[in-house]
């Protein structure tokens, strides 16, 4: 029996250090994020600023390489 409390607690501990908001958007997740180094922080994203992030990130290299 002390197990299951056990196994309970440990889960609401957990859930207090996952990120709940988009740093960005402040939108909640649903069930998926991301985790990008943005000015030397680390940030969370939801999917649509990550694929936002990463069309910045693709066309930027694409300039730098290309002209």
């Amino acid at each position: 029996m002390e197990w299951i409390i056990g196994i309970v607690v440990l889960w609401f501990i957990f859930s207090f250090f996952k990120p709940t908001r988009c740093d960005v958007c402040s939108n909640r997740f649903k069930r998926k994020y991301y985790t990008w180094k943005i000015e030397g922080k680390k940030q969370h994203l939801c999917p649509s600023c990550n694929s936002k992030m990463s069309n910045r990130v693709s066309a930027k290299k694409f300039k730098d390489r290309f002209g």
